[in-house]
């Protein structure tokens, strides 16, 4: 009929990415994103989200603090990302650099400006409605509140005292917030709402879980997660009962979340686990991205005899939970560079392997992604009692399980536990963790029978008990010596003797070149025995 439209029918399709941490030729690769991306808007709506951990994680976000990174999330074609722990990683000056930068809009319903000052995002918006067609979908953004802790304490404070809030002094004030944005996106006549989570899924993640979220709320379509790099596609019940799809991609792009809303109303959730095609673009525009900072990574500045790993035997991952001989190696470079008498770091700060034969400064920035620096403190005894303490606190006898399906899973892992040089310890797993943390997460203090115990230091090339009052040099990262990494915040008092001594993946590299002579094999094929679990 002449002067009539009919608006053509076609189905909605939302993909997502989460945990890529600079990955952007792993696994699927952007390139092959982009691809996919390019072939469903042919005959589909399509929307491309980011759900968090994206600027930081290996050498091309470390030295373009992230820029490289949105550059490319621009080029593909991003709708909108949420913020992950580690978007805070270069400071919120930085940090709203990239939110400037990102061409699309940024996510987070529950983070929040409370301090005095200017507030550096007012761009970030709770949630955002896309309209399909006839069809409405809200989209609501919800960031981990456990990111003070897990990022950088420090750069969500002004003057000493937190100026940013992730509105968590109650799981219950947390569910009630994501709760009223969902409500206000049926309020302004969404047909669904999709939660963009950074959050998790696990005990250790209780109670900000994705399924934490899901069980106390109503309305929510699906939920698109991150956080905890696992490959999730399941259904959760929601706080009426009904059922709700829940997505998590993997780690790197293992895999690429997909919801389709078809034109009879039905869904379908997914993951994308390989596509062959690539965006011949893409992968030219990501080759000038990579020639910018090829000159740098690939100089080679060390060889080793012996490769590294951060997992187990069985393949599930080790490093958060064990002694290993990689975080020997680390925590022994930052004393023996530093010439200190202990030296300590979080397996959290360990990220990969590494490997035998020539390294790299981009292998090196692999295993020390965040670019700390080294810093020495005067501690008391009380105090590195205090966080073996905090670092063993999920330390279970058994360090990995097996999942229904059969796969093997890490156990109580703790990105806090503590890897250590110079130092000796066990921990008795048979005693319930005595640690007190406030409600974001930050130590308090101890409260009943310590689980570490037996905590002896290296004095004159033997193992003495540690005196709680003495005072002793200790190397570690700025991350947990300054800014109360992990809410470790027994250090905030501490000493700073020298400040900022080198980038700690120099450290590492310093060590194995100048100390080791990259002869890794003597010391370093096995553990010693510094950390008993019984």
């Amino acid at each position: 009929m002449i002067g009539c439209y009919k608006e053509p029918q076609k189905d909605i399709v939302i993909l997502y990415t989460s945990d890529v941490h600079c990955g952007i030729d792993n696994n699927i690769g952007y390139d092959s994103l982009s691809a996919y991306k390019k072939q469903l808007e042919r005959d589909n709506y399509v929307t491309l989200m980011d759900n968090g951990d994206n600027i930081s994680g290996d050498f091309i976000g470390a030295v373009s603090k992230g820029e490289y990174i949105i550059d490319i999330m621009n080029e593909i074609g991003y709708d909108s990302m949420i913020f992950g722990n580690h978007e805070f990683d270069f400071g919120m000056d930085v940090l709203k650099e990239r939110v400037d930068q990102f061409k699309g809009d940024i996510l987070s319903c529950n983070f929040k400006y409370i301090g005095k000052k200017e507030n550096k995002f007012n761009k970030v918006r709770p949630y955002k409605i896309i309209s399909y067609g006839k069809k409405k979908i809200g989209f609501v953004g919800v960031t981990t509140p456990f990111s003070i802790i897990d990022s950088t304490p420090s750069y969500f404070q002004e003057d000493g005292e937190f100026a940013y809030s992730f509105t968590s002094d109650t799981a219950e004030e947390f569910y009630a917030c994501v709760q009223d944005n969902i409500d206000a996106c049926y309020k302004q006549k969404a047909n669904y709402v999709i939660v963009l989570a950074h959050l998790g899924e696990g005990e250790e993640y209780v109670p900000y879980s994705s399924v934490d979220l899901v069980n106390n709320t109503k309305g929510v379509t699906a939920i698109f997660d991150g956080h905890s790099h696992k490959t999730l596609s399941h259904d959760v019940k929601d706080l009426e009962g009904k059922t709700v799809p829940l997505l998590a991609p993997g780690y790197q792009m293992t895999s690429i979340g997909q919801l389709t809303i078809k034109k009879d109303q039905s869904i379908e959730s997914k993951l994308i686990n390989k596509i062959e095609e690539k965006d011949a673009h893409i992968t030219e525009y990501m080759g000038t991205i990579h020639q910018k900072v090829d000159d740098l990574a690939n100089q080679v500045v060390a060889t080793s005899d012996l490769s590294l790993s951060i997992m187990g035997p069985e393949g599930t991952r080790m490093i958060r939970n064990r002694e290993m001989p990689i975080g020997n190696l680390v925590a022994d470079a930052y004393r023996y560079i530093s010439e200190a008498q202990i030296g300590f770091l979080n397996g959290g700060g360990i990220r990969a392997d590494l490997k035998e034969g020539d390294i790299t400064l981009s292998d090196i920035k692999a295993v020390h992604p965040f670019g700390n620096h080294i810093d020495t403190a005067l501690l008391t005894g009380q105090q590195i009692a205090d966080y073996l303490e905090y670092g063993a606190q999920k330390v279970q006898k058994e360090y990995y399980q097996k999942a229904d399906d059969g796969t093997l899973m890490p156990y109580a892992e703790n990105g806090g536990f503590a890897h250590v040089s110079g130092l000796k310890y066990t921990v008795d797993t048979s005693i319930p963790t005595p640690i007190k943390l406030d409600e974001k997460g930050m130590f308090i203090g101890v409260d009943g029978p310590r689980r570490v115990k037996d905590i002896l230091v290296l004095e004159n090339d033997n193992y003495v008990p540690i005196n709680l009052e003495q005072y002793y040099l200790v190397a570690s990262h700025n991350y947990y010596l300054e800014e109360c990494g992990d809410g470790a915040n027994m250090f905030k008092d501490a000493k700073i003797v020298k400040k900022e001594l080198m980038r700690d993946y120099e450290c590492l590299a310093k060590y194995i070149v100048d100390v080791l002579k990259g002869h890794l094999k003597d010391k370093y094929s096995n553990v010693e025995g510094r950390i008993t679990i019984l």
